[in-house]
């Protein structure tokens, strides 16, 4: 087993630090439901356009990406709205971030092949 470097940790670290602050900022000044979607689709659509293979992927997917887009966070929230008898408004939050969120990162793919060819 490779014992993970001290740089990588502290990159993802720092990432998912940066990444923290931003959701709650996110979320504070827009209010949950809509800011849990919009950085969730952020969170996606920068996602695709990240290569997997650069140390700046440490930092940036696996730390600040990973920080801003939580799925607990997002489960939290509709298990939240459907206790609260907004049914509906649970299962549109759902499809919204997992149907946009889906064809964000799919976006993010094209753009950055886009701009690579």
């Amino acid at each position: 087993m490779k014992l993970i470097h001290l740089y990588e940790a502290a990159a993802v670290g720092a990432g998912g630090f940066a990444g923290a602050v931003v959701r709650h900022a996110v979320v504070s000044l827009t209010g949950s439901t809509i800011g849990i979607i919009a950085v969730n689709l952020v969170g996606c659509l920068i996602m695709g356009l990240l290569s997997h293979d650069s140390k700046f992927a440490l930092f940036a997917a696996t730390g600040f990406l990973g920080a801003l887009t939580t799925f607990s966070a997002f489960s939290g929230h509709a298990v939240k709205l459907w206790n609260a008898g907004e049914a509906l408004t649970a299962g549109v939050f759902i499809l919204v971030n997992v149907l946009a969120g889906i064809s964000a990162f799919v976006l993010g793919l094209y753009l950055k092949s886009s701009f690579s060819s």
